[in-house]
């Protein structure tokens, strides 16, 4: 039996779960007109890593708990990039994904497996995943491009502010109301009878707040801050992922990834570090030192990206990746309290599964059941 029709949901956090879990419940053809959607996001949409990763999609490469939903993600992705034209809208396209070993401390015989890796460089190469497996997007495009389709819907909007308390309901333990203060420090209350927390890497200091410890400590998710630079090279790049094992001209290694994009850019990725997660996503800064590594080994692996090649530096930034404490993601139906869901500690994988992450969701929440994907042993 299908669960009550609900009179207002909000969805805490606007990045790529936040955004596809308000867009599937606002198309679900179980959703009364009447049921106003509201998200809620603290800095701006797509403010995190929904912003600031590489976009990178897998559709095999996942354990036996994210296999299912996954491979339905990753075909959703597919999906909605037909019926959207995503190849414009968020330069969705299938790649070649190559596994590279280089030394730069001696000469390779071996043939380079792309014309733009210097000769002489890659000792070995193998390939990841093919056009069938592997494919991208840029995040933070495919993430406002969302918002927007679920803003064309009845009874949707998007508010920017923090959410500060939730009010439970005595008799059922359900939502009633959820505080948040504005930006400008004006503090409002909304009232709500559903609850989907989002928050990326801040979803387990939210969900204590929200819920009390002994429900909210259940959620435990933490931030892992990681590095990219993004260039624009003179000549266009194939449509290549490469995750690379480097071993640079002073015996330093490194093992940054890199996604060209159909834009002409390039996003290079790596050298994470344990810095504290900030109060908020407008705080997050890269570390100097992780920037200048990664300009580093991008010179080393193609001259493309030099400035004797005219090569122009995009961004240089960082985000935080959110790591459930449990080593799995949480997406489902939160226990000990009635009507409230969790989206969130996909890590690395989140552009990956946050489409599908949101789908499940939808159908959690409007039918009573997950149907598009097996999401059992991610259960909160």
């Amino acid at each position: 039996m299908a669960p009550a029709a609900p009179q207002h949901i909000l969805i805490i956090g606007g990045g790529i779960c936040g955004v596809s879990t308000a867009y599937f419940l606002a198309t679900h053809s179980a959703r009364l007109s009447s049921t106003k959607i509201t998200l809620l996001e603290g800095t701006k949409i797509a403010a995190a890593a929904s912003g600031y990763s590489g976009g990178f999609l897998a559709k095999d490469w996942h354990g036996s708990a994210t296999a299912d939903l996954s491979a339905m993600s990753y075909d959703l992705h597919a999906d909605l990039a037909k019926q959207f034209n995503g190849k414009d809208e968020w330069g969705y396209r299938t790649v070649d994904t190559l596994s590279i070993e280089t030394d730069a401390t001696r000469k390779s015989k071996k043939p380079s497996p792309l014309p733009w890796l210097a000769d002489g460089l890659v000792h070995s190469s193998r390939s990841l995943g093919s056009h069938s497996t592997t494919a991208q997007v840029h995040p933070r495009l495919f993430t406002e491009f969302f918002t927007k389709k679920f803003l064309e819907q009845p009874s949707t909007e998007v508010k920017i502010g923090t959410a500060t308390s939730l009010t439970l309901d005595n008799t059922n333990q359900s939502p009633k109301s959820v505080n948040y203060t504005k930006e400008n420090g004006e503090k409002e209350e909304i009232e709500i009878d559903q609850l989907v927390i989002a928050a990326g890497p801040w979803t387990g200091k939210l969900s204590e707040q929200l819920l009390g410890n002994k429900v909210g400590s259940k959620l435990g998710v933490q931030g892992h801050r990681a590095h990219s630079i993004v260039l624009k090279t003179q000549q266009q790049l194939s449509a290549t992922c490469l995750f690379t094992s480097m071993t640079m001209v002073d015996g330093s290694a490194g093992e940054p990834e890199v996604y060209a994009r159909p834009d002409g850019t390039t996003y290079i990725c790596g050298a994470g570090d344990d810095e504290p997660l900030p109060p908020t996503a407008a705080e997050v800064s890269p570390s100097q030192s992780a920037i200048k590594k990664l300009h580093k080994q991008a010179q080393a692996l193609s001259s493309v990206f030099t400035p004797e090649e005219k090569v122009e530096i995009v961004a240089e930034q960082a985000c935080f990746l959110p790591i459930a404490d449990r080593g799995r993601p949480l997406v489902g139906k939160v226990r000990g309290v009635e009507g409230v869901y969790v989206g969130s500690g996909l890590s690395c994988w989140g552009i990956t599964q946050g489409p599908g992450t949101g789908k499940v969701l939808s159908e959690l929440i409007l039918e009573g059941k997950a149907k598009s994907a097996d999401i059992s042993k991610l259960a909160p």
